[in-house]
């Protein structure tokens, strides 16, 4: 389950982009561009001509050259995605902090020893943030997918 401010515009008009290609125009397509304005609204974007002219033009193409520039890394991705990975990537140093401390702690059974530094180098991460916050993170090399639902810090 994820809070309601844990999401993507990217990850919004990239499913809107694709809805929008298979409905080929007509009055879903208006219903789907309205819900494209209101996702670039409640991001913050609407003051972002990069972001907010092509969906109100209406425009699939220049929508998709701006999703194809966040995907290559030409273009930087829009405040509210930023805000969002820096909130996942806060909470994920949080969770593997607080993980090794755990494991530091149970790992000393003897009151008379300093305890054995923790081994822990990965974690799954924060399950408040959807799958697409940390494959993008993954993608960045702020993290490195480890396998089994595993994230540890990356070099990035």
């Amino acid at each position: 389950m994820t809070e309601e401010g844990n999401w993507l515009l990217g990850t919004r008009l990239r499913d809107l982009a694709a809805r929008l290609r298979a409905c080929g125009g007509g009055p879903a397509a208006e219903a789907l561009w309205r819900e494209a304005d209101a996702a670039v609204n409640a991001a913050g974007a609407g003051e972002d001509a990069d972001v907010a002219l092509p969906v109100m033009e209406r425009s699939l193409p220049a929508l998709e050259e701006i999703l194809a520039g966040w995907d290559a890394g030409r273009t930087r991705l829009p405040g509210w995605d930023q805000a969002v990975l820096r909130r996942a990537m806060t909470a994920f140093k949080k969770r593997l902090k607080l993980t090794r401390a755990d494991d530091e702690y149970t790992s000393s059974r003897n009151p008379l020893s300093r305890g054995a530094a923790s081994g822990i180098v990965g974690i799954s991460p924060p399950t408040r943030f959807p799958p697409d916050v940390w494959r993008l993170l993954v993608k960045q090399g702020r993290l490195r997918d480890a396998g089994h639902g595993v994230l540890e810090l990356g070099s990035g």
